[in-house]
């Protein structure tokens, strides 16, 4: 597991040490060679930022209760868990934090059907944190929403007319209401205010947002040894993020060119076209709007109550985002 990233937070890395091994056992499949492929990815996971942000607005509450936040983390991380198997269903990948994927072992039918397991498990996890049935209600809509985004990407593959407002229409589904929920639901469970609830909410959205298009920029400038992923899978696939789709604005004859081969885009093809996107200034755009999304949220982070937790959150997210002012 890797927290270093919480180091510099030892009071909410005290809360995400123990998820690990909760996390575990919330996880037990019945299936000896699914259980080890799921029970490996979720020992040689990434930074718990859902869980950590999830706990970090718990820190706003005038009340803790640690069994219901725990469970509350959990659920977030195992929703993501599930929905990042059936990514790897899609995009065929061999590899996930550098561990086999589930469908790498035990094959696309049964590595959907894990997901779809640990779908339930999530919501196993809802109703252990839940107290209201609204709590409930919130994480049936964010599913939705997750479930909405992927299948939006999936309406927009190949499709060399997509815009930038589909884009993040796009990712604001599949990456960024789960931040929001994760803010949120931190909040909400600790009994916050309503008014930080709301803009918890609206935080996670921009750092969810801003996290996926650097990410979406480091499929262009990462290596797969600092990423834990394949670079430019994404072009393989059809999916035109950001970076892209400011390039296709800037040079659309010679982009389209490369795009109109699709699946028959050579490595040496690949690789022309990155380099077409750094130098059209496709990534350096795709960084301003990463940049802009993050200072929304720094705005917003300095609307909420002054205290060491507003603090927190101010550094982690200028950390996250590779911020540093």
């Amino acid at each position: 597991m890797t927290l270093q990233i919480w180091d510099d937070f030892p009071h909410i890395q005290k809360e995400l040490v123990p998820l690990t091994p909760y996390l575990l056992k919330a996880a037990q499949i019945k299936q000896s060679a699914v259980n080890q492929r799921v029970q490996a990815l979720i020992q040689n996971g990434g930074k718990l930022v859902r869980a950590g942000l999830f706990y970090l607005f718990s820190e706003f509450g005038t009340k803790s209760d640690q069994a219901r936040l725990q469970a509350g983390a959990a659920a977030i991380e195992l929703l993501h868990l599930a929905t990042l198997i059936h990514d790897d269903v899609i995009d065929q990948a061999a590899e996930r934090r550098h561990t086999a994927t589930v469908q790498t072992s035990v094959g696309n039918r049964n590595a959907v059907y894990a997901g779809d397991l640990l779908f339930t498990l999530y919501f196993d996890q809802v109703l252990r944190s839940a107290e209201t049935f609204a709590d409930i209600d919130t994480n049936v809509k964010a599913m939705h929403g997750i479930l909405a985004g992927e299948l939006d990407q999936y309406d927009l593959n190949y499709q060399l007319n997509e815009t930038v407002a589909q884009y993040l229409r796009e990712i604001e589904g599949k990456t960024a209401k789960l931040f929001a929920l994760a803010c949120a639901q931190g909040a909400k469970l600790a009994h916050a205010d309503e008014i930080i609830v709301e803009t918890g909410e609206q935080i996670g959205r921009s750092l969810g947002l801003a996290y996926q298009i650097l990410d979406d920029i480091l499929d262009y400038t990462g290596s797969e040894a600092s990423i834990r992923k394949p670079i430019l899978q994404d072009i393989q696939n059809g999916i035109y993020t950001l970076p892209l789709l400011f390039t296709l604005e800037a040079q659309p004859e010679a982009t389209r060119a490369f795009l109109s081969k699709k699946t028959r885009l050579t490595t040496a093809e690949l690789h022309e076209l990155q380099q077409l996107v750094i130098a059209s200034g496709g990534v350096a755009q795709a960084q301003t709007m990463a940049n802009e999304l993050t200072d929304q949220a720094l705005l917003d982070i300095q609307t909420l109550p002054e205290s060491r937790a507003r603090a927190d959150l101010e550094k982690l997210t200028r950390r996250l985002l590779k911020r540093q002012k």
